[in-house]
């Protein structure tokens, strides 16, 4: 290898560790916002068939992944704070697989959105956009590929393909597509005991946590020489954290012969979450407890970050939406979603100040802390939450934003789901919130 080789590998090397590519990716596609809104007003003078065909072929594809990515994005901040303690071994593994295909949605709509303008600045500019994406791209497929290398039987490329397709598109479109089996955790136990289970997750993942009699092979290396001495009858099952990893070996498996191949879909980290209220039993039992009782209080953080996301988002796309399209909406509506802003605004303003020095962002109480039941809490147990709902469909409506509806509903369904595990801690941590918990209700009086 030559210095100048050499040099290249360094070069590449500091920006797959850097930050300036997302950073550059992102401030690119404000670029072509702008670049857009500047030349032409978001506004266009009509649209020929080729152009009508682009701009359906672009925006399908690309609302497809942006929905999926969110709802990725949203559950995997669900899923996250059970295993808090453990976070450091899985969020390097996966991070690229949850937001890569949100970045293709992006390159997609905004193409989308400069075919429909008909912006020369902002298609040059989506082309720089383009070309970002497409090297970010290459860097990561290049460190996967050297740190955790899976044989292929019908060469590297075969590989390296379904790893670019797994990145730009999303691991479960891709599975779906490939025909590959998906095995919700809740079914485990409907396969046969003899069933080949192959973990492919790190070794340090592996420690942490297994299922019993599940053999590992690390991102799938060394797989396909174990799998020459078993039988193609076998059922066989592929199992990883979160479902990003064990698609692609599972359909190394399926060209090998293999008949039934499934991957375990949501992987360990649901299965975990579906069993922590009990030790699960049977053929599929883990062989090492999970959770750890002292962190409990910590395991809502994941939430608060999936729910402070879903607000900074609603905060900029209603107003954003706004002004790309702008709606003639009617005084009363918009008055009305002021009202209901403000009413949230207020609720949320009276249940802080009630609760105080006991007041914390991630809701688990503290250790010297109070159970509050004066004030608005002697009639509902989470009014900051209502508040906080209350605030955001308002500002939803006032915008009249068909966009932020489902960032909304996602906003409301974290803020109910963060309620019913707040209340099994509140439950251990103060023995009177059972009584408490009768005599109120929990976002809305006398509704729910």
């Amino acid at each position: 290898m030559g210095p100048g080789t050499q040099n290249s590998h360094v070069f590449l090397e500091r920006f797959e560790e850097s930050r300036l590519v997302p950073v550059f990716f992102y401030l690119t596609a404000v670029a072509v916002v702008l670049a857009t809104a500047l030349e032409t007003g978001f506004s266009h003078g009509g649209w020929s068939a080729l152009q009508l065909i682009l701009i359906v072929l672009l925006s399908i594809p690309a609302a497809f992944l942006l929905i999926a990515s969110l709802i990725g994005l949203v559950s995997y901040f669900i899923f996250l704070p059970s295993i808090s303690q453990d976070s450091h071994l899985f969020l390097r593994a996966h991070a690229s697989h949850l937001i890569h295909p949100l970045k293709t949605a992006i390159v997609l709509g905004l193409a989308a959105l400069c075919v429909f303008t008909r912006s020369p600045a902002g298609g040059a500019i989506w082309v720089v956009l383009l070309m970002i994406h497409a090297f970010q791209t290459y860097l990561i497929i290049r460190r996967a590929r050297r740190e955790h290398p899976i044989s292929e039987p019908t060469g590297s490329g075969d590989g390296t393909l379904q790893l670019l397709l797994n990145l730009v598109l999303g691991t479960e479109i891709v599975t779906a597509a490939s025909g590959v089996k998906g095995l919700s955790p809740w079914r485990l136990d409907t396969m046969s005991e003899d069933t080949w289970m192959i973990d492919v997750r790190t070794k340090a993942e592996f420690h942490w946590n297994r299922l019993r009699g599940a053999e590992n092979y690390p991102w799938g290396k060394g797989v396909i020489e174990a799998a020459r001495g078993k039988s193609k009858e076998r059922p066989v099952l592929i199992i990883c954290l979160t479902g990003h990893r064990s698609p692609s070996v599972a359909v190394t498996l399926r060209k090998l012969g293999f008949k039934s191949v499934y991957h375990l879909t949501w992987g360990l980290l649901y299965l975990l979450l579906l069993e922590r209220d009990g030790k699960r039993e049977g053929p599929y039992s883990f062989e090492k407890p999970h959770g750890n009782p002292s962190k409990r209080d910590e395991e809502l953080k994941g939430i608060s970050i999936g729910y402070g996301t879903l607000g900074a988002l609603m905060l900029i796309v209603a107003p954003l939406e706004w002004v790309i399209r702008p709606n003639h909406l009617s005084g009363v509506q918009m008055a009305v979603g002021a009202v209901i802003a403000a009413a949230g605004l207020a609720v949320a303003t009276l249940s802080y100040r009630a609760l105080g020095k006991n007041f914390r962002v991630y809701a688990a109480p503290k250790r010297n802390g109070r159970l509050i039941t004066s004030g608005v809490y002697s009639k509902v147990r989470h009014p900051m939450y209502t508040g906080a709902i209350l605030m955001m469909g308002g500002w939803v409506l006032f915008f009249g934003s068909l966009w932020g509806v489902p960032l909304w509903l996602a906003f409301s369904i974290l803020y109910i789901v963060k309620s019913i595990k707040e209340e099994r801690i509140l439950s251990d941590h103060f023995p009177e919130y059972g009584e408490y918990r009768k005599r109120t209700w929990k976002f809305l009086p006398y509704v729910y």
